[in-house]
């Protein structure tokens, strides 16, 4: 993985926290239904920057690109 595909992934990851925190302050039902996805995301992007999966950006938007695992 290079120097830019873990900058992608380091601030992908801020953004799911900035997101998850923010949710825990109004605990309603569909906050909570999105945070479960936000903590799945979350340990798919330490397990990519843990080098655990390999790594494959697909972005309709080159600023907000998506993670996805790729099997490996």
């Amino acid at each position: 993985m290079n120097l830019g595909e873990i900058a992608l992934l380091r601030t992908k990851l801020r953004e799911v926290n900035i997101e998850y925190s923010a949710l825990l302050k109004t605990k309603t039902e569909v906050s909570l239904s999105r945070m479960a996805q936000l903590k799945a995301e979350r340990k798919t992007l330490m397990a990519l920057l843990g080098g655990e999966t390999e790594l494959r950006l697909v972005s309709d938007n080159p600023m907000l690109p998506a993670v996805h695992r790729q099997s490996a």
